[in-house]
């Protein structure tokens, strides 16, 4: 009987994700490298154009419509039992709240971050009912699946403490940037300028409007750089329910001609952005991995990141690192590397080989293998 997999991408979302970016790039190689199995994809109706997910067509896949959303109760009953009907051996399910009743079917389920558990004050919106249900699905996630993908070493630390969970448990395997990041041509840099209106150079910010991304800090040390007299500010991400203090900070330091709030950006153009950037800064106060910053080592950019969770740990020889909490550090770093072109150039070098350490192929390879590793051992059923 052939091997096959239900993979869980609901959360290919209509908008870019960082959870979608990792359902997809994973997926395709997974496919790729394991003809062998047939995978059965459950997605939505409507996922995010840019990765092209709705067109995929392959031997080994099957696609599956549902427009149950993640996070939903009706899901611990109804992915094992579409699972059931499909005749798989085993389901991956990419998030922390795993269907609880699958019986004797193995769940691998892969957890990117714990910062709804580390980080409270910065989801102040969330019920306590909606925080204990999080709390709750971590736990049971943690405990009843048969293998558990963490995509750093800092998030497998965060689990263990939060939920003394062995490391032992946990599968590491990082994520990498997708293939299609690379330095875009000098032609795409300049019809990008005159298209988003950016006459002056700029460093450039990827990441959703939420308050743990700490766009205010940077925004804060970008208005105390002397770059600001010659550099604008580029801010892509997609808006996070009502939070709007990035936007306001901006119209209070009266920088609304400096600093470009951008969403809705095409994936082309995400590539020139990238590499139209004089420098690339994520001073996020928390990170799980941090996809933007291979994002931008593989097309060009040096990296000014976080010292402190994933950031640190991904960015390692391949970009400068700084505490986001000290608004002073960031804006003397800043303008260190804008002022120094040699500087800069130094870290663009350094960061082109060290992301090379990412690859998807290796994720992919690594994942096949703990999936092998659950298939081979024997079930056992928790209660």
């Amino acid at each position: 009987m052939q091997e096959s997999i239900l993979f869980d991408a609901r959360l290919v979302l209509g908008k870019p994700t960082g959870i979608g970016q990792y359902i997809v790039a994973l997926l395709a190689e997974l496919i790729r490298l394991a003809p062998e199995t047939h995978f059965h994809l459950l997605r939505r109706a409507d996922p995010w154009p840019g990765y092209g997910l709705a067109e995929w067509c392959a031997p080994n896949l099957s696609q599956h419509l549902s427009q149950l959303p993640h996070m939903a109760l009706q899901q611990h009953v109804v992915i094992p039992r579409l699972a059931q009907q499909l005749n798989v051996q085993l389901i991956h399910y990419p998030h922390f709240d795993a269907p609880v009743f699958w019986g004797r079917l193995p769940v691998v389920t892969t957890i990117h971050d714990a910062k709804y558990l580390v980080h409270p004050e910065f989801f102040t919106n969330l019920s306590q009912v909606k925080r204990q249900y999080m709390r709750f699905s971590f736990a049971q996630s943690l405990k009843r699946s048969a293998g558990v993908i963490v995509v750093s070493h800092n998030t497998a630390k965060d689990l263990a403490r939060l939920f003394k969970t062995p490391l032992s448990r946990l599968s590491v395997i990082y994520e990498a940037a997708d293939a299609r990041f690379q330095p875009a041509t000098a032609l795409a840099v300049e019809s990008l300028r005159e298209q988003y209106h950016l006459s002056r150079p700029f460093l450039l910010t990827v990441g959703e409007y939420r308050p743990h991304k700490n766009h205010v800090g940077l925004i804060q040390a970008y208005a105390n750089s002397q770059s600001r007299q010659t550099h604008d500010l580029v801010i892509i991400g997609q808006a996070y329910q009502d939070y709007t203090e990035p936007q306001l900070l901006v119209q209070q330091l009266g920088l609304t001609d400096q600093v470009h709030f951008l969403s809705g950006v095409p994936f082309a153009d995400l590539i020139t952005f990238y590499t139209a950037a004089e420098l690339f800064v994520l001073v996020s106060f928390y990170e799980g991995f941090g996809l933007p910053i291979l994002e931008a080592m593989a097309c060009g950019a040096p990296v000014l990141c976080s010292a402190t969770t994933a950031a640190g740990e991904i960015t390692g020889e391949g970009g400068l690192t700084v505490d986001p909490h000290d608004s002073g550090a960031i804006t003397q770093q800043i303008d260190a590397l804008l002022q120094n072109p040699a500087l800069r150039q130094q870290w663009i070098v350094k960061g082109a080989a060290w992301r090379q350490h990412y690859t998807w192929e290796q994720a992919a390879q690594q994942t096949l293998a703990l999936y092998q590793k659950v298939l081979k051992t024997p079930k056992i059923i928790i209660n």
